[in-house]
């Protein structure tokens, strides 16, 4: 309708400047003017209208934003709190780890203790002349009763003449201190001291037998004692 009045009043206004009558053009142009001054305003609305309807849409989208930027800071502090809690309760389990391990340590390290003492208590000593060495088994011959068959393995420490050495260096007739500890599968040496023996062996040469010159010759017999003369029994006649 605004519209519609504008065309006829634009038409009207058109037809006045046309007139011969200076008042009828002066009237025309102000007219004009009105209608540009009219025109401006509308378009001026118009535009105030589409900068207020971006102003809303800006307006509201920084409402989204900062709803979105509330979550998000609710969400991080939640976060937050839940990896203090995890951290608190990493710390916790360390600590527990740590205590349960001290004591484990301490419990092996006694029952050690106590395993080392029993077995030092059960340790006997033997010494004797080395008669058979195998690679699991030595058997030494004491200076008194019978012979004594000793286990060896990787854990029997070796020692020849105060250095340490190993059950393949062990020789047959050498002398050795075993100290062992009794099994179920037999005495099993925990320490073989080794040495060697001192005894020479001998060179299986005899001494001449008496009376021999050395030279191989047989001497000469001494002559054989003169015959004695038996006399008869007194009172007997010859």
């Amino acid at each position: 309708m605004a519209g519609t009045a504008l065309l006829l009043g634009c038409a009207s206004t058109r037809q006045a400047s046309e007139s011969p009558n200076p008042a009828t053009r002066e009237v025309a142009a102000e007219q004009r003017q009105s209608e540009a001054a009219l025109k401006r305003a509308q378009d001026a609305q118009a535009a105030a209208a589409e900068q207020a309807k971006r102003a809303a849409a800006a307006e509201a989208q920084v409402r989204d934003d900062q709803a979105k930027l509330e979550r998000d800071q609710v969400k991080l502090r939640q976060e937050q709190l839940k990896a203090q809690q995890l951290q608190t309760q990493a710390k916790q389990e360390t600590s527990r780890a740590a205590q349960e391990t001290q004591q484990h340590q301490q419990a092996a390290v006694s029952g050690l203790a106590a395993q080392t003492q029993r077995s030092v208590r059960d340790q006997q000593l033997a010494a004797g002349v080395v008669t058979q060495v195998r690679t699991d088994e030595i058997v030494l011959q004491p200076r008194s009763g019978g012979a004594m068959r000793f286990k060896v393995d990787d854990r029997t420490r070796v020692e020849i003449e105060g250095r340490q050495g190993s059950v393949d260096q062990i020789r047959e007739g050498a002398e050795a201190r075993v100290v062992y500890e009794p099994s179920a599968n037999g005495p099993a040496a925990v320490t073989v001291a080794v040495n060697p023996s001192s005894a020479a062996s001998g060179s299986g040469m005899g001494s001449d037998a008496p009376g021999s010159t050395g030279t191989g010759a047989p001497s000469e017999a001494p002559p054989p004692p003169p015959p004695q003369q038996t006399l008869p029994p007194p009172g007997t006649n010859r």
